[in-house]
Parts: C-alpha cells; structure tokens; sequence
C-alpha cells in the first residue's frame, strides 16, 4: 500500500471511525477512569487483529502491530483518551451524557483516529518491516499525566521513537488538513508554582503592628514578572501569569495568609531551573523584608516537547507524499500549550516528534478546552494518513536495522 492509497484507505473507513469519534464524546470520563474508553479500545483492537495486547494500568491499552516484510525498528505512535471536567454546550446530537464532563481537547478524535491507524496497519502487516506499537494513553489533562507513569513502568524499552499528534482547531470550518511541523521545541513546560505567605493579621487601621502578607503577595507577584527580562536571556521564553490569589473577604481585616500561584512555561529545561530558583531567591528577600513567612512549592510537570531534526524531515516527507506538499507545513513558532507527551523522550532520550493537524470547526469556534468547542469530523483521514504514513516512512529508512 503506497502513501497515496493510504490517504484512500483511510477515507474508506471514515465512517466507521467518525462513528467511533461519536461514541466517545458522547461517554467522556476523566483521567485516571476512562474504564469505558479502555474497554471500547480493547474490543476494537481485538477486532481490527492486533499481534498482542498489553494494559499497563487499568485505563490504558497498548497493541502490537508486526510487519511481515523482516526485521525492523519498534515505532510507536501514541494518543491521549481523557476528557476535561467542562459542561458542555455544544448542542451536537451526540453531546456528552455525563454530566459536566466533554472532551473539549480533542481526545475522542485523537482516540478513535488511533483505532483507525491500528485497522490500517493490520491491513499492512505484508508491506512494512519492523513493529508499531500503539498507546491509548490515559489521564493526559490531569498533572502528573498518564506519559510519566507508563514511562516509569518501563513502555519506551522496546521502542526506538515515538510519534504523537493533536487536533488544532481554526477559525475557518473549512481550514483542515494541514499537518503543522517543527523541529526542536514544539510545546512549553508546564510547572505549578503555588506560595503560601504567613504574615500577622489584624485591623487594618494598625499595618504598622502587623507584618502584611497581602503586600509581602504583591510584591513577590511583581517581582516574579521580572524573572524574565532580568535572568534569562532576552531570546528565552518566559511564561509565568498568576491563576489564583486568596486571602479573607473583609475590608477592614488584613488577614493572617495569603496564597497565590501559577503555571510556569518555557520551552527550556534549564530556564525552568532559573525560574524555581529565581522564585525562592524572591521569598527568601521578601521574607526579610515584611517578617512574614513565605513556603513556596514548585512541582515540575510537563516538560517541553522537543521534537526530534531527523524524526521531524522524516514526518514531513511522509505527510508531503501522502497528502501533497501543501499539507506538510513547517512552522517557525512553537505552541503555548504544554503535553504530558514530552515524557517520552525527556525521560528515555529516544526521539519523538509531536505534529499538529488543523482541524476547522464543525459550525462554531472555541479554542480547546472550551464548552463551545467544535471541531470538523472531516479531518479524521487526514490526521490517520500523516500518523500511519510518518510511522511507515521511518520503519521503511530503517528496515533491517
């Protein structure tokens, strides 16, 4: 089966696999108990004839597929299959039935084209050497993610690269189809910063007697925004808004703590070093200054994903060849957003690449995450031709390795 005819494949299952799509969205469950997602995955892969199958935890499925043409490299290609705690309000007849619960990140696409590259690669076991080893990966939205936890249990022993993908939705319904590329950084870090400041509260018509953590907050607050014009290197990126700052509700009471915290991005690991570091140098003098006590808690998430020189040409000559040049995009900028999928390759140091395909919207634009999030059912055979034709390009470069 060539590139072209994959592209054609896959068109004729898109609507076994649209249904599927459906299915999913209308039975979201959060990270950690896709129960039902797991065992929809399951059955499906047991019906499409996958060599094994393999369930790491309770919620995540992962499939062997042989190629029959020799020995090879092991290539994985992995999704996500957790939804977000969203109300939906999409209206779609086949809106979700739990009950502020939606997938509004594109998991069910992600989860069902997964099934569909699984049913295609069967059906090609005699045109391909080596092994595609396929992860429905679960709770990618809830920190410390499923990615780390698969790791640990040892999923990147066997496997010599790692290839993921993500629904991007666009302002115009019809913009769908292009495979979005980039090699080196592709998404931030994400790393929780939470401060508790511990002052003396009382009346407020006494500061003079009190050691103010409201203040003692406001000036860590603006001090950290500084972190990157002054530590980092100006080409450096540096994203650090504060989500939450809590204290009492009275006017006339300064109260006795404050918390306040925030998700840290950069595409650097070594600027995430800096920015715990240039955190706690902020605490410590701020401490000195207002005689409160200030604990700070850094927890690392996500690293960045950095995508791999080599595996990324290689994606792109295969997206270029299945679907045409005009649909394998490099972009010059990476994403904001952060993915558990940078675990992979941070913690095994095999190569991964993590593309983006542009998804339109199906009547109504959010951005993900949203309730009112759509997206265009018709970018299915083009997200499980650059998936399946990127996985076959590099186990054809390295066959008989």
């Amino acid at each position: 089966m060539t590139e072209s005819n994959i592209f054609e494949r896959a068109n004729g299952i898109y609507e076994e696999i649209r249904d599927i799509r459906r299915d999913f969205h209308r039975h979201p469950e959060l990270g950690y108990h896709e129960t039902r997602t797991a065992a929809v995955i399951k059955e499906k892969l047991q019906e499409y004839g996958v060599d094994s199958l393999e369930q790491p935890t309770e919620t995540s499925v992962v499939a062997y597929i042989k190629g029959r043409k020799g020995d090879g490299r092991t290539v994985a290609i992995r999704t996500d299959i957790d939804a977000l705690p969203v109300c939906e309000q999409t209206n779609l007849p086949f809106s979700s039935e739990n009950q502020g619960v939606m997938h509004a990140c594109g998991h069910d696409f992600h989860a069902a084209m997964m099934l569909g590259n699984a049913k295609l690669l069967c059906e090609m076991r005699d045109s391909f050497c080596g092994t595609v080893k396929v992860i429905f990966q679960h709770s990618e939205d809830t920190q410390p993610g499923g990615a780390k936890e698969l790791v640990a249990m040892g999923i990147m022993d066997d496997v010599d690269a790692i290839l993921g993908m993500h629904v991007f939705p666009d302002e115009d319904p019809d913009n769908f189809g292009e495979v979005l590329l980039k090699s080196g950084p592709m998404t931030t870090s994400a790393d929780l910063v939470q401060v508790t400041v511990n002052g003396l509260g009382g009346h407020s018509s006494q500061p003079h007697l009190l050691h103010d953590p409201v203040l003692a907050a406001a000036q860590m607050i603006v001090l950290m925004q500084q972190i990157q014009s002054r530590y980092t290197d100006a080409n450096e990126t540096v994203i650090l808004p504060i989500a939450y700052l809590r204290g009492d509700s009275a006017i006339n009471i300064i109260p006795d703590k404050v918390e306040f915290g925030g998700a840290a991005r950069t595409y650097s690991n070594e600027v995430r070093d800096v920015i715990e570091d240039q955190v706690r140098k902020i605490a410590r003098g701020v401490e000195e200054m207002s005689g409160c006590r200030i604990d700070v808690d850094c927890v690392r998430g996500y690293a960045p994903v950095i995508n791999d020189r080599e595996l990324t040409e290689t994606a792109r000559k295969a997206v270029a060849k299945a679907l045409g040049e005009d649909k394998a995009v490099y972009v010059e900028k990476p994403m904001n957003f952060s993915e558990d999928f940078s675990a992979y390759a941070d913690v095994s140091g095999k190569p991964c690449i993590f593309m983006l395909v542009k998804a339109g919207n199906a009547g109504h634009f959010a951005p993900l995450h949203n309730g009112t999030n759509t997206i265009n059912e018709k970018v299915i055979p083009y997200g499980m031709t650059a998936m399946v034709s990127a996985a076959l390009e590099y186990l054809d470069e390295n066959c008989g390795c």
